[in-house]
């Protein structure tokens, strides 16, 4: 076990009064010490992209790191995950024997699939990670350094993107011993905001034969695309997903084929052409060919994120469908797979308000009707709301000088979700929406990866250009630096009661 700052400042019996001042230097000293070493830890998990679930070697990783470290109480495998973590840090200054307060750092490592053609970090988890690492040992040195009591509890959180792993820890107690949380995700551009509820409906669709398999699955497909004006609730989505080949319930896949038998070729391409002229396809390709079986129409898209309702590859084949869908004569096969009498699909579906998740699903699920011979659901993910007097405190420290990050604001409403509501769980009244309540403050920030310089790499989660984004050192300067922002303020908030209750006056 080396050595650490903390061992070093334990023995010096070393205690400052806390100024926030001093503090920020004493953090920019610290992660300029610590933070090479998590970075390669980061590009470590980044280089060998795992799947929910089965993030095996970033477990392991973030396990043997910790547990060289003193003062970490290092928890793998916890709370009926295998790939979920708990380390725990405490400081109890020598004659203090008052409670201690505990705050939550929430890190995720999951990938992507279908990104490309494989698992990627499209959605920059491996900086999520190193964020909550580098958070707790800066906040943990500096608890020490200040003689501030406190316990610091980083909970690494599986399976974020598909099926809602902190609603497995919540349940199994993983957040019940704090009530103050902190976790950043990179992104585009710089906000705290409400994040929307999700919940996805996975329709099994059968035919006696393949041909009619791919029309009552194609035909459903239709219907979720043309009831898009007509969905309840507020600013909600409900996009279609092909469950073939390598998908995600929340990707917008690349490269989707449809065949046409009894079609003649100009004929499909004359209609295809007419679709990307009007330009509500942005950056999809399409190509034309013949096989023995017919026409086939093979569309490459940009890839993206699903709550964003982008025109991609697979609306294109569905809107080609929909032009002939008329024409008897014409029936409908999936390229290079003509045997199977069965086509799932997905619709990934999002809308600002919890309550009107429920609704939502039954909305779909009775347009779709006949055409699925069953429909079943997943975890729902909770509206994440925003917490002003947290997202006030982090704005306000992060855009002085020392941290020099001027462009975060608050809001707006983004429909892309995130499971950390399963830690918030949000109470909002039905009748304003307005908030009333949460189980634990959670400040979810947003942060800007995308360097703000001409020819810069630029994209948006999920999109596979987002992958290049999130491995660069400026994607990590960033990460460094929301880190030290967010460690300071658990340092306030443990030193401060005052701010300490302020941070979770909506804690019930």
């Amino acid at each position: 076990m080396r050595p650490s700052l903390i061992v070093i400042l334990a023995l010096s019996n070393l205690v400052q009064a806390l100024d926030p001042a001093t503090l920020t230097h004493f953090l920019i000293k610290r992660a300029d010490a610590e933070f090479p070493t998590l970075k390669e830890m980061g590009q470590d998990i980044y280089n060998n992209p795992e799947l929910g679930r089965a993030e095996f070697h970033a477990h392991d990783l973030a396990v043997n790191h910790f547990s060289s470290l003193h003062g970490w109480k290092v928890t793998p495998h916890a709370y009926g995950l295998e790939t979920a973590y708990s380390f725990l840090f405490e400081h109890r200054p020598e004659g203090f024997h008052g409670e201690l307060k505990t705050v939550g750092i929430l890190a995720e490592y999951d990938a992507l699939t279908g990104i490309n053609g494989g698992a990627a970090h499209a959605c920059g988890h491996n900086l999520i990670a190193t964020n909550a690492w580098t958070v707790g040992i800066l906040a943990s040195q500096a608890l020490v350094h200040y003689n501030i009591p406190g316990i610091l509890q980083i909970v690494g959180c599986p399976d974020e993107e598909n099926a809602s792993g902190k609603h497995g820890l919540e349940v199994n107690g993983a957040f019940d011993g704090f009530e103050l949380a902190f976790m950043a995700h990179p992104t585009s551009a710089s906000s705290v905001q409400v994040m929307e509820g999700r919940i996805n409906s996975f329709y099994s669709i059968a035919g006696s034969t393949h041909a009619e398999a791919v029309k009552k699955a194609y035909s459903a497909m239709v219907i979720i695309d043309q009831i898009h004006d007509d969905l309840p609730g507020t600013g909600s989505t409900a996009v279609s997903i092909a469950n073939i080949g390598d998908y995600a319930t929340n990707v917008v896949q690349q490269n989707i084929s449809l065949g046409f038998a009894g079609a003649q070729k100009h004929t499909v391409e004359q209609t295809v052409s007419k679709f990307l002229s009007t330009g509500n396809f942005p950056k999809v390709n399409a190509t034309i060919t013949q096989d023995q079986d017919g026409v086939v129409l093979v569309a490459l898209g940009p890839g993206g994120h699903a709550s964003e309702s982008t025109r991609g590859a697979l609306e294109l084949t569905t809107a080609t469908f929909e032009a002939f869908s008329n024409d008897s004569s014409i029936t409908y096969f999936l390229p290079g797979n003509t045997t199977f009498n069965q086509y799932d699909i997905t619709c990934d579906m999002r809308t600002r308000y919890t309550t009107d998740l429920a609704p939502l699903a039954e909305f779909v699920d009775k347009a779709v009707g006949s055409l699925a011979r069953g429909v079943s659901h997943d975890i729902v993910y909770p509206s994440l709301e925003i917490i002003p007097s947290l997202a006030n405190a982090f704005i306000n420290l992060i855009e002085k000088p020392e941290y020099g990050l001027t462009d975060f604001v608050i809001g707006p409403d983004i429909a892309a979700s995130t499971d950390a509501s399963w830690c918030e769980l949000p109470v909002l009244d039905p009748e304003t929406h307005e908030l009333v309540s949460v189980k634990r403050a959670v400040l979810h920030a947003n942060y800007r990866i995308c360097e703000k310089v001409p020819g810069a790499l630029c994209a948006f989660n999920h999109e596979p250009l987002f992958h290049n984004v999130s491995g660069t050192d400026f994607a990590y300067e960033q990460t460094k630096i929301v880190a030290r922002a967010e460690a300071q303020l658990i340092v306030e908030a443990l030193s401060n009661d005052t701010f300490y209750e302020e941070l979770t006056a909506l804690v019930a």
